[in-house]
């Protein structure tokens, strides 16, 4: 684990150097850099990290990242910006479905008899992100070489089209929007180190308030606990202490792209494993297409249909990474709030359209 954790960290940081030293890191952004250094490492040389390191990766340094992003936002003028995302957000929704419906039966002689219980995964995890996959795979108990296969396609197609995401929307701009109910601080006058270790340490009282309230409240998902201790802390006096929570946040959570990046191995998938990422590519490339030709047709921002595009494919802290790597803080809490939307969906409409395409 400690070796995992350290190649994880080295690739972190050879992409925090690369995203400011070079002219194409530059215009990458550091998140799309390590996101393509982990791409690259595991498809290279074949390693990966140890479960355990990308477990924790995924879960205590996550969530204190995603607690050091949330305490920046302010719920003043929030509403507006919610606002942007329920219609991209309930388009991505209902194209994710027909998207899964299509491909299911276009794909249905090379799927065989995987096709239902790939779609109720697949459906799941587009419209609402990780957390709805496990959810109907504890319901649909597929064999365990099919779920390692749909897992691992569900983080290749992930990442891709995240890369994707986060590559049009600086290109269009989004990266320059200044900052509307969040607390980022401006590039050029850094926070002082006790500012640093003060937005540390807010951040690490938050996420132990929620774990502490997450053994009295164990029905509650994680997520919503966490979101809503860090929502409730931000508002409190002591602004000024908190300023740098914004930035150390962002820099918290490029591990998670690095650990992204190393869990898309893309040789086995296009093997064995070719009719299952085909499948997935399907459907992230129907729902991508469906909400730009929206987009231009409803007039909707680029980065509000991108991130709720990725709030519905990867959940709510994806989205909240790539509101955050567009330079759209504006778009933080919304697009937390609309991810938790997906949780609620996600798994009841899984069910059904693995119903659905058996039956067909």
């Amino acid at each position: 684990m400690v070796f995992s954790l350290l190649v994880i960290l080295l690739l972190s940081v050879a992409g925090w150097v690369l995203s400011r030293t070079t002219a194409l890191g530059r215009q990458l952004g550091m998140t799309m850099v390590v996101l393509l250094l982990g791409l690259l490492a595991t498809n290279l040389t074949g390693w990966s990290p140890d479960p355990a390191a990308t477990a924790w990766v995924g879960g205590p340094l996550t969530s204190l990242a995603i607690a050091q992003l949330l305490l920046a936002v302010r719920l003043r003028g929030l509403w507006p910006d919610a606002r942007k995302l329920l219609a991209p957000f309930a388009a991505a929704v209902v194209s994710t479905v027909l998207a899964v419906l299509l491909g299911a039966w276009l794909l249905r002689p090379w799927l065989g008899e995987q096709g239902p219980v790939l779609a109720g995964l697949y459906t799941a995890t587009f419209t609402g992100g990780s957390l709805n996959f496990v959810s109907v795979a504890r319901s649909l108990q597929p064999p365990e070489a099919l779920l390692l296969l749909a897992t691992a396609a569900d983080h290749v197609v992930f990442a891709v089209w995240f890369a994707l995401s986060l590559l049009m929307g600086r290109r269009a701009g989004e990266a320059v929007v200044s900052p509307a109910g969040a607390d980022a601080p401006s590039s050029d006058e850094p926070p002082s180190p006790v500012l640093q270790v003060w937005g540390l340490l807010w951040g690490l009282g938050v996420l132990g308030l929620a774990q502490l309230l997450g053994q009295w409240l164990s029905a509650v998902p994680s997520i919503l606990l966490l979101t809503t201790v860090a929502i409730v802390a931000a508002q409190l006096p002591g602004q000024a202490s908190r300023r740098a929570c914004y930035g150390s946040g962002l820099l918290l959570i490029q591990p998670f792209f690095v650990v992204i990046g190393l869990s898309s191995p893309v040789a086995g998938l296009l093997a064995e494993g070719l009719p299952v990422l085909t499948f997935a590519a399907l459907i992230v490339a129907l729902q991508a297409v469906t909400l730009l030709l929206l987009r231009r047709w409803k007039r909707w921002s680029f980065g509000s249909t991108l991130v709720a595009s990725q709030a519905a494919i990867g959940g709510p802290s994806t989205a909240l990474a790539l509101a955050t790597g567009l330079g759209r803080s504006d778009l933080a809490l919304p697009s937390v709030a609309i991810g938790l939307f997906g949780y609620l969906l996600g798994t009841y409409l899984g069910l059904i359209a693995a119903v659905v395409v058996g039956g067909a």
